[in-house]
């Protein structure tokens, strides 16, 4: 029976996949990765709540605060969205 795939592994890779995406995703926004990844492997839909949802703090690389007006922004941009300051290079 070559080929023969069983059924418990194939639900356990459909669930390792959205597991780690949203533990990634949870990583990247500073949030619980332990709890996300289980979440978002039992119920997929939550791979969109994480990805929407803002960060709880700066993340180095990922996202910083906007000094005025405190809403959080992509590290690369140069301009912030919300207010357009100018953002300080250094950060």
């Amino acid at each position: 029976m070559s080929g023969y795939v069983k059924p418990e592994f194939v639900v356990l890779l459909i669930m390792m996949v959205p597991g780690a995406v949203g533990g990634w995703l949870a990583a990247n926004r500073a949030r619980n990765v332990i709890g996300w990844c289980l979440l978002c492997a039992l119920f997929p839909v939550f791979l969109l709540v994480i990805y929407f949802h803002k960060p709880l703090r700066e993340v180095p690389g990922k996202f910083r605060q906007c000094p005025n007006c405190r809403e959080f922004l992509k590290w690369r941009d140069t301009v912030c969205k919300y207010c357009n300051t100018e953002q300080p290079s250094g950060s």
